[in-house]
């Protein structure tokens, strides 16, 4: 199966393994072993393929690319004989746009042949609205060049800045019932002041060396709202419990004795100090969320999914 990839990213052509900053797509990419193109070179492409996946931008990079003049879904079907959108963010971001922009990218949905999403919660609200075929596409990670440091101490990754996407003051509340040193990373709506809240927050780095960073650390926490959750398989694959909400699908299968309805920020603080103060559960926790992410999320499990979707 040919299979294209078209996102915002600048480049053309395949993904390889010792890629050092493997996002999310990258890795989805890599696995699948598909071709990346250019969203915006879409009208110039002729290679033809069986499937395209779009990761349509959001709509500050739309406008940068033009994107919300053209029909692009129905360019991308000249050239593809099935084409899905994959969700990007949560399911609601794109209502903060213009009117006019958000009804282009319900345009481009409904123009698809189905919807790929993140997790659970969001498949009955595309295929809601758009009435096409819609499916969980699990995150991913390829783990050729992650290494796990040899230093390793009690303290606490919040992951997440103090804004209403991430969620980062709940992590932050969260964080602190460990007592321990916490760190964290910036993202784009991290806020002035905010490097005043205790935290240590790492400089820019690939995905590579945030891994390693991150494999210092004995605790995760993360309540974003419901997107990719790249964080909670991070910490799984590193055998870190995290503590997080369970309407995101990483966090709910692969931490389910760390995992809270959202907002319930009581029990996740009795979570941290049962974690904190009894070893027998930090240890069955590290052990069973390791055994999880090779049954349910390991790269092979993730193309039979896949293969089974497309």
């Amino acid at each position: 199966m040919k299979i294209a990839f078209f996102t915002e990213g600048g480049y053309f052509g395949k993904v390889p393994r010792n890629t050092p900053n493997m996002r999310t797509d990258q890795a989805w990419i890599c696995a699948l072993d598909a071709i990346h193109v250019p969203i915006f070179n879409s009208p110039n492409i002729s290679e033809k393929f069986d499937v395209s996946i779009v990761i349509i931008p959001k709509e500050k990079n739309r406008e940068h690319l033009a994107l919300n003049q053209v029909d692009l879904i129905k360019n991308i079907k000249s050239i593809s004989d099935k084409v899905y959108v994959m969700q990007e963010s949560t399911h609601w971001d794109w209502q903060d746009d213009s009117f006019n922009s958000m009804a282009w990218y319900y345009s481009q949905l409904l123009e698809s042949d189905g919807i790929l999403c993140h997790n659970d919660i969001d498949v009955p609200y595309f295929k809601g609205i758009t009435n096409k075929p819609t499916w969980v596409f699990p995150t991913l990670m390829i783990t050729d060049l992650v290494k796990e440091s040899d230093k390793k101490s009690d303290s606490v990754f919040v992951a997440g800045n103090w804004h209403t996407t991430y969620r980062g003051f709940d992590a932050w509340v969260i964080g602190n019932e460990f007592d321990s040193k916490m760190y964290g990373f910036k993202s784009g709506k991290f806020k002035s002041g905010e490097e005043t809240n205790g935290v240590e927050y790492l400089p820019w780095m690939t995905w590579v060396d945030f891994m390693f960073e991150l494999s210092k650390s004995k605790y995760g926490v993360q309540t974003y709202q419901a997107s990719a959750g790249q964080f909670p398989l991070n910490c799984s694959y590193l055998g870190i419990p995290c503590i997080g909400y369970s309407d995101i699908n990483t966090q709910r299968d692969l931490h389910p004795m760390t995992s809270v309805e959202r907002g319930d920020v009581e029990s996740a603080r009795m979570i941290a100090n049962r974690l904190k103060t009894d070893s027998n559960f930090y240890k069955n926790c590290s052990e069973h969320t390791k055994e999880l992410y090779n049954q349910l999320y390991s790269e092979s499990v993730f193309i039979e999914k896949v293969k089974s979707i497309l």
